[in-house]
């Protein structure tokens, strides 16, 4: 399925992918306590006892949501028109080792931008993002951006200057814009901004599906 509506996070061909009109309350609802249990993992310093309970009801709710599955993760919907993959480990609410990305804008320009909140979860340096998080923010970020522009394509080449680090626990702005292309070839450029401040930049080369 390939959508080439503007604003839409495109995807290649792979049969027909579900579509939902918009996401089950329940669904965010879950990712939001599965991140916050992540949080609380990274934090804790309970007992044995505790931790042993802890994971026995975790236990518990992987069995019951095994109960009922779909064949593969993939599912599509929409938010403030946008439509995004649901369980996308970057973008998608419905997953929870996604920050998640949202509140995608564009400008007349074609510029998209976004939003994260990273927690501490996923630390690397201290009191920092870990550099591969930063790095999957921006790729993310690039296909959105060529996605708007009305050509959808998988990244194959992706470079980041690191400008310093990139803290958790603060809103990052994720933005993004399409500058050309070449046959297949489509290239983008993206930055996150934290503070006032750029922290990572990234160029992109990516080939059209």
């Amino acid at each position: 399925m390939t959508d080439r509506t503007p604003g839409a996070t495109s995807l290649p061909a792979a049969g027909p992918v579900p579509v939902i009109p918009e996401i089950p309350a329940g669904t965010t609802l879950l990712a939001g306590r599965a991140r916050e249990l992540a949080e609380a993992a990274v934090f804790t310093d309970a007992d044995a006892d505790a931790l042993q309970r802890a994971a026995e009801h975790v236990a518990a709710a992987t069995a019951l949501l095994r109960g009922r599955t779909r064949e593969k993760p993939l599912l599509l919907s929409y938010v403030d028109g946008h439509q995004v993959s649901v369980h996308n480990p970057v973008e998608g609410p419905g997953n929870p080792l996604a920050p998640p990305m949202v509140g995608l804008e564009i400008d007349e320009s074609g510029t998209t931008s976004s939003t994260a909140l990273l927690s501490a979860a996923y630390e690397g340096p201290p009191g920092r993002v870990h550099g591969g998080w930063v790095a999957s923010l921006l790729d993310h970020a690039v296909g959105r951006a060529v996605a708007v522009a009305g050509h959808p394509a998988m990244t194959v080449s992706l470079t980041v200057d690191y400008r310093r680090g990139t803290p958790h626990g603060v809103p990052l702005t994720i933005n993004a814009r399409f500058t050309g292309e070449e046959g297949r070839k489509v290239f983008a450029t993206a930055e996150i901004v934290a503070d006032g401040e750029i922290t990572a930049e990234a160029s992109a080369i990516l080939v059209t599906y």
